[in-house]
């Protein structure tokens, strides 16, 4: 079975982490099948949204497989399998996994399902989803300094702009994990569902998100990540940039016409 499952289901893409007898932790398969996956739904104007979960009921992903990729990364081991082989020879994987560098530009919407533990790696990647849902029993947490590093995935960068600076640090200084009620007061994820609810849910937020208009979606997000340390001036010309690109859109033209003739749009993404 692949490490990561990834499904098409309409205009929604499914990517799930598929390593549930090792706490779905990051091996040379799930970096390959995960950047693949994230290539797919940029190259496919089709998808307008995904859902980023994972397998079994007790771990989102709780982090890198260090005694498989690390080994490989320094050259300890020689890769063995193809995954391990194109492991190492994309030395630019990590970043299109964990949106860092010249990926960080991905603007369709991600609704993560977190079905468990979200720790290191699996946390870190959750900074990069937009709609954030998870479990009762899910926990949050990069325990990367109790090993001596540092959590260099994004979340020194990503963390305090998404959430408060001193709960931020608690997070990263402390290296201790949190609840999912404590994720969610402090507004780290979006929701708390029954666990035999989750995936129903996501796949509710993300129709509703489908329904809209694509390119509506891909302004709003991508306004939001790069104003959002610009000063004002600078922000709201980035604004006002995206929101000229929407309004000259057909889709701008089609919503309003399907309001007055009471149907649903028929957005084409133009």
């Amino acid at each position: 079975m692949a490490a990561v499952l990834f499904e098409k289901r309409d205009q929604v893409a499914w990517i799930t982490l598929n390593r549930p007898e090792a706490k779905n932790t990051m091996n040379a398969a799930v970096f390959v099948g995960l950047r693949d996956a994230w290539s797919a739904v940029r190259s496919d104007d089709d998808i307008r949204v995904a859902v980023f979960t994972a397998t079994g009921d007790e771990d989102f992903c709780c982090g890198g497989d260090l005694g498989s990729v690390i080994p490989l990364w320094t050259g300890a081991k020689q890769p063995e399998t193809d995954e391990e082989r194109e492991l190492v020879g994309d030395p630019a994987i990590s970043n299109k996994v964990l949106f860092r560098g010249d990926s960080a530009d991905f603007f369709k919407p991600v609704v993560a399902a977190v079905n468990g533990r979200a720790l290191g790696g699996g946390f870190e990647m959750l900074l990069n989803t937009d709609v954030r849902i998870a479990v009762p029993h899910a926990v949050f947490g990069l325990p990367e300094p109790k090993a001596g590093v540092v959590p260099g995935g994004g979340s020194m960068v990503r963390l305090a702009r998404q959430i408060s600076y001193a709960n931020a640090m608690k997070i990263m200084l402390t290296a201790e994990p949190i609840t999912a009620e404590e994720a969610l007061r402090i507004g780290l994820i979006s929701e708390v569902v029954a666990a035999d609810a989750l995936l129903e849910r996501a796949e509710e937020l993300a129709a509703r998100i489908a329904a809209n208009a694509p390119l509506a979606m891909t302004a709003i997000k991508r306004t939001v990540l790069e104003s959002h340390t610009e000063a004002w001036p600078e922000a709201f010309a980035i604004e006002n940039a995206q929101s000229r690109v929407v309004m000259g859109s057909e889709d701008a033209r089609e919503g309003p016409r399907a309001f007055k003739e009471k149907r649903a749009p028929n957005f084409l993404g133009r």
